[in-house]
């Protein structure tokens, strides 16, 4: 990819541009190409710092880093209760953005379950008018790897499938069936308010996304190779009026 022949973009999603930046930070850096004014002082703090940042004016953006996670026991409450605030401010309801922190929790402990590569790892929101995006993701093994240690999946050899099979009831890389849930819990909290779900890892990518009618399609592509593991979601608030 040469960067100077890019086309003039402008970057008006969370989850596509903090994507771009996990496989290719150095294009992200290049601002001549990409426009990235409502998320340009998050990404300056997430390259800067190590640890976590908040929108100091009105909370409606932050980050926080794994490591900072574990070498903290008070970062994890305070980025909850910024997420859920940051959420209700956007236009949900205080039960439906609790749903969406407890949301981002269950994704948090499958990075801290399965990557191996925990300091990798980082959580990111974003809130706006009645919209409420967060990405979880990870440099570790990816999910097809993480499902190989189970022997029931030794022989899985498509990550495409790996992604399938992590979204659906009950698969886990753990052989005790009381261990882990996999994906598939984390769509119940979410099943009225998410929009568009992405997973992605190694060279596949799993999309789920709801329509008006609550109708979910679902589609998998083979796509460039990414380290690790990445996940957006973006969700709407239902039955609010943003203030």
């Amino acid at each position: 990819m040469v960067i100077a022949e890019l086309p003039r973009s402008h970057a008006d999603a969370l989850g596509p541009l903090l994507e771009l930046r996990h496989v290719r930070p150095e294009v992200v850096v290049d601002q001549n190409w990409l426009t990235t004014t409502s998320y340009a002082t998050l990404l300056m703090n997430m390259t800067l710092s190590q640890a976590c940042w908040y929108e100091p004016t009105l909370g409606r953006q932050g980050f926080i880093s794994i490591a900072k996670l574990r070498n903290d026991a008070l970062a994890w409450p305070d980025f909850m209760i910024r997420a859920k605030r940051a959420a209700q401010n956007a236009g949900f309801s205080d039960d439906y953005a609790g749903k969406l922190a407890a949301a981002i929790g269950e994704f948090y402990s499958n990075v801290i379950e399965h990557s191996q590569n925990l300091n990798s790892g980082y959580i990111v929101f974003c809130a706006k008018n009645r919209m409420f995006e967060f990405v979880v993701a990870d440099a570790g093994i990816g999910v097809l790897n993480s499902l190989r240690s189970n022997p029931r999946f030794a022989n899985l050899g498509d990550s495409g499938r790996a992604l399938e099979l992590a979204l659906s009831e009950g698969v886990t890389r753990h052989t005790d069936p009381d261990r882990g849930n996999g994906f598939r819990p984390l769509f119940v909290g979410l099943a009225n308010i998410s929009r568009f779900i992405r997973f992605r890892s190694d060279d596949h990518s799993r999309e789920l996304i709801r329509a008006d009618d609550g109708t979910i399609t679902a589609l998998t592509r083979q796509v460039s190779k990414l380290s690790g593991f990445f996940c957006s979601v973006l969700c709407e608030a239902v039955g609010s009026t943003y203030p």
